[in-house]
């Protein structure tokens, strides 16, 4: 039962920080059909401004996560106007935005090494201590990890579904045509989405780098396992992202308890490729999209 609750309870913590990374690359994939490969520099970017508030700022932790989420919407709106409102009427957007953002996440990558070196350091964004549950000590910095994704997760869902921000992002990914017709802003769509996933991505970079550690291309591992879930839920879809990507949690703390840490990652990735062989589109995804 220890085992059991133990795996339980590290693989709800994973597989929330992958939740919360996983919104961002789902939403704006759902919103304008772009994958956002410069995500990992928007992770690291928000686990940077969480050290700074609190080491150089001297900032109180409950500062931390809004400042963060504040920076990586900066970031996000600086990505649309700068490079991503150029490129999306032309043609092969789809393509020609993932080698470009590529090329972002290393420049963020590459900007940070020079600014704060190469040392890994650690996160101060924690709280100390835990509690026990049978023999299995539960740190609190665990329930706060839940936490955080719970929020965002609701508060994702709220915005998209509820509010006019949503309805606007949601009609632009339906159809940009008849939004454009109906008088909807495209662009100031677009800016939203990018705004809204960069913050999304900033404060998962503060989650992540608490339980792990902070160095320039902290964002790389989760970026990758992001885009893992949400080519097994099906691109786009962001409540089949969230679910696989709880599920995942579990399989990859389960996988290393049983066989050993590194192999976790490869049966992911064993995994991806038997669903794919098994559903194309991803467990939620749809046999046919078509973006216009």
């Amino acid at each position: 039962m220890d085992t059991f609750l133990q795996i339980t309870i590290s693989g709800l913590t994973v597989g929330a920080m992958y939740a919360v990374g996983t919104l961002a690359l789902s939403l704006l994939w759902g919103s304008m059909g772009m994958l956002n490969m410069a995500h990992g520099g928007f992770i690291a970017i928000g686990g940077y401004t969480g050290y700074w508030v609190m080491t150089v700022l001297g900032g109180h932790w409950l500062f931390v996560l809004p400042i963060a989420g504040l920076a990586g919407m900066l970031a996000g709106y600086a990505l649309y106007h700068l490079v991503v409102r150029w490129m999306y009427e032309r043609e092969d957007f789809s393509v020609n935005i993932i080698i470009v953002t590529v090329a972002i996440a290393s420049l963020v990558e590459n900007s940070l090494l020079n600014i704060a070196g190469p040392s890994a350091m650690r996160q101060p964004f924690k709280i100390p201590s835990g509690f026990k549950i049978s023999d299995v000590v539960v740190p609190y910095q665990t329930l706060l990890t839940l936490a955080v994704a719970l929020v965002m997760m609701v508060l994702v869902s709220w915005t998209v579904n509820r509010t006019k921000v949503g309805y606007v992002i949601r009609a632009v990914s339906q159809n940009k045509d008849a939004a454009l017709l109906m008088g909807i802003n495209v662009q100031l769509a677009f800016t939203q989405a990018l705004v809204l996933a960069g913050g999304i991505a900033a404060i998962s970079g503060v989650m992540v780098t608490s339980m792990t550690q902070l160095f320039p291309a902290v964002g790389y591992d989760t970026t990758i396992k992001s885009f893992i879930i949400c080519i097994i839920a099906g691109l786009g879809n962001i409540p089949g992202a969230l679910t696989m990507a709880f599920v995942l949690g579990m399989f990859e703390i389960t996988v290393q308890y049983v066989f050993g840490q590194r192999y976790g990652f490869p049966a992911m990735l064993g995994l991806v490729v038997l669903v794919l062989i098994w559903r194309p589109h991803g467990v939620f995804g749809k046999a046919t999209v078509n973006r216009v």
